[in-house]
């Protein structure tokens, strides 16, 4: 922290903000410091993204007020709802969405709020060494000349977050906070890392950061105070120094929990609740041990490299590596999602073909994205439909008319088994939490038919309380029978989740741990081999 960091930088007093039948904020008070990195902490929908939008000025609240400060200690009230007053005082927010435009030049879109001219024309040199100073400090690695959709998640959720770090010395509208909202949920170790010490560089400058995160570890890393909310309340507001994970997490859901131990080989789960989900999800037709999900020789140019893999029934295999390694492409590859790919996957012995998702589907794979806003969920559709769209010909009558009694018969039974919160069966997906959307698309493809289950990054963005709520649905769905592939950046996840791992490497596998050699280290040793080969050449 820095020196200046006790003095109030700004504060939320009795801020309350409601959308329809949801108190999203209940007369919240929380102040931020000069200088201080500031965690905000909550279950998803404890109101911490709408918080930081209410201070960016994107939310207008329904009451209270939110006040800046000058160096003098000088307050003055922001105007609600207004982001270009926020802006003018310096306040910015970087969203955990991806909110850009990809047919664009990364120097293109860190310029739109401010295009460089040059007698009345683009000034492209200018705009290409503004974008290259901002992101180069995260990134060096990144050409600001190349088209943003060409590059990886991880590497486009840093253009975001440089976007918000302009030129502090000479900028008319200098930040003085920053709201950062899942900063590193796409990221690498190594990005993830450097963002961190980006964060804390930043701080010492004096510059505020509040930071919303689900990943404990980067709290207790980089955070000076942490304020948890719960149900749109206040609940405390205290020091790193002074608390610890436990007592942290039983603030935010209000109980405590357990962490994830590892799945040994004859793990049958929570037996209540596997027993509870195997009605629904089915399975007791598949042999446990037989190789269920079997993939040979899948290539794609400039992605993948003769991938082979087996799932059996019952069993989890975890896929590691680095972002980039190939991991997510392997999955859109099965899934029928890559028209380049080569070579064969079959689910039970039989052959599928991969010219479209229609094949796998109709095998029995089911597939949760990386990114359940753009490829997952489809949010001009309510709730029922999403769960509904992959099946509504299976139970379609005769002349494939639909079946209404049967469908609201199958989405209530899922949306209460999988826990979705929802006003109604009719509501859009844009209306849940981000836990929430996770589990409406996990329940999606959880059924009878399922025999292949592809997860990718499954609780990403999603609170501790849900994330163990994944957790046992995930094991559920082994338990039943079903074959899952599971990508994850969260080391202890995969570890904890996962019977084998097959690690990845520039596009290929580059080895296989099975229990007694699963470590982190291991994983790193295989993540990293291409490079590692390269050194010792």
């Amino acid at each position: 922290m820095s020196e200046s960091a006790e003095r109030v930088l700004l504060k939320a007093q009795a801020v309350s903000k409601r959308f329809g039948i949801t108190q999203a904020l209940d007369n919240v008070s929380v102040s931020f410091r000069a200088g201080e990195v500031h965690a905000l902490m909550g279950e998803n929908g404890a109101g911490k993204s709408t918080l930081g939008k209410t201070i960016a000025g994107l939310h207008r609240q329904d009451s209270g007020v939110v006040t800046i400060f000058d160096d003098a200690g000088t307050g003055r009230e922001l105007k609600p709802g207004s982001i270009d007053d926020a802006f003018g005082a310096g306040v910015r927010i970087v969203h955990q969405e991806l909110a850009q435009c990809p047919n664009l030049t990364v120097a293109e879109n860190l310029c739109l709020h401010d295009i460089p001219t040059r007698a009345g024309l683009v000034d492209r040199r200018a705009m290409a060494e503004r974008a290259a100073r901002l992101v180069h400090t995260l990134d060096p690695g990144i050409d600001v000349e190349a088209p943003l959709g060409l590059l990886s998640p991880g590497r486009r959720q840093i253009c975001q977050i440089a976007a918000s770090l302009e030129d502090r010395a000479g900028a008319s509208h200098a930040p003085r906070l920053i709201v950062f909202d899942e900063p590193t949920s796409s990221l690498s170790v190594a990005e993830a890392d450097r963002l961190l010490e980006i964060t804390r560089r930043l701080a010492k400058d004096g510059l505020t950061i509040v930071y919303v995160s689900h990943r404990m570890g980067e709290i207790f890393q980089v955070c000076d105070r942490v304020t948890v909310l719960r149900d749109g309340k206040f609940i405390a507001t205290s020091t790193i120094k002074e608390i610890d994970e436990p007592t942290l997490i039983e603030q935010m859901i209000g109980r405590r929990i357990e962490p994830p131990a590892r799945r040994g080989p004859n793990d049958a789960g929570e037996a209540g609740e596997a027993a509870a989900l195997r009605q629904l999800i089915g399975g007791e037709h598949r042999a446990a041990g037989k190789a269920m999900l079997e993939v040979k020789g899948l290539s794609s140019p400039g992605k993948l490299r003769d991938v082979s893999l087996t799932v059996r029934a019952g069993e989890i295999v975890g896929i590691g590596g680095l972002v980039g390694a190939g991991r997510s492409e392997t999955l859109d590859a099965i899934f029928g999602l890559d028209p380049r790919a080569t070579g064969s996957v079959s689910v039970g012995g039989a052959p599928v073909d991969l010219a479209s998702p229609r094949a796998p589907i109709a095998a029995g794979i089911g597939y949760v994205p990386e990114d359940r806003r753009v490829q997952g969920l489809f949010f001009q559709l309510g709730i029922d439909e999403n769960i509904l769209v992959p099946f509504m010909h299976r139970i379609a009558g005769v002349l494939g008319l639909r079946r209404g009694g049967r469908e609201r018969e199958l989405v209530t039974d899922k949306v209460s088994r999988f826990r979705v919160k929802t006003a109604s069966l009719g509501s859009l997906p844009g209306e849940l939490s981000g836990g929430n959307q996770q589990k409406l698309l996990i329940a999606r493809w959880m059924g009878k038919d399922t025999k292949v289950l592809l997860l990718d990054e499954p609780t990403r963005g999603i609170d501790v309380g849900t994330k163990s709520e994944v957790h046992k649905l995930v094991r559920a769905a082994a338990d039943a029978g079903a074959a899952v592939l599971l990508v994850s950046s969260e080391m202890p996840e995969l570890l904890a989740l996962s019977d084998r791992i097959v690690v990845m490497c520039n596009g290929r596998v580059s080895g296989e741990l099975n229990a007694g050699d699963m470590t982190q280290t291991n994983i790193l040793k295989l993540a990293t081999a291409d490079e590692a080969a390269r050194r010792g050449a």
